[in-house]
C-alpha cells in the first residue's frame, strides 16, 4: 500500500477545510454587515434566510460585534411606528 496518494488527498483535504472555513468567517461577516444596515422589522430574518443561517445566530453575531444594536434597532422601529399612527391621527381629523 502506498501512501502517496492518501497524503495527497489529506492535504487537499486540510487546503478546502481551511478555505471553507475562511468562505464561512467571509459570509457571516457580510452578513452582519448586511443586517445592521436597516432596522425594518423582518431585514434581520431575511438576511439571515438568504445567507442559509438562523435568525438566532446572526442575532448573536450582530449582539457580539455591535452590542446593543439589536435594542436600538427596535426602539427606532416603535417610534416610526408611533410617529407613523401620529401622522394617520392627523389626517383623519
Amino acid at each position: 500500500m502506498t501512501t502517496t496518494p492518501l497524503a495527497a488527498l489529506r492535504a487537499k483535504s486540510e487546503k478546502s477545510e481551511k478555505r471553507a472555513a475562511e468562505d464561512k468567517a467571509a459570509l457571516l461577516a457580510a452578513a452582519v454587515a448586511e443586517a445592521i444596515t436597516s432596522t425594518r422589522f423582518g431585514h434581520l430574518s431575511a438576511v439571515a434566510r438568504e445567507s442559509g443561517i438562523t435568525s438566532q445566530y446572526l442575532r448573536t453575531l450582530v449582539e457580539a460585534e455591535h452590542p446593543g444594536w439589536l435594542d436600538r434597532a427596535a426602539a427606532q422601529r416603535e417610534a416610526d411606528k408611533a410617529k407613523a399612527q401620529k401622522a394617520g391621527a392627523k389626517r383623519a381629523a
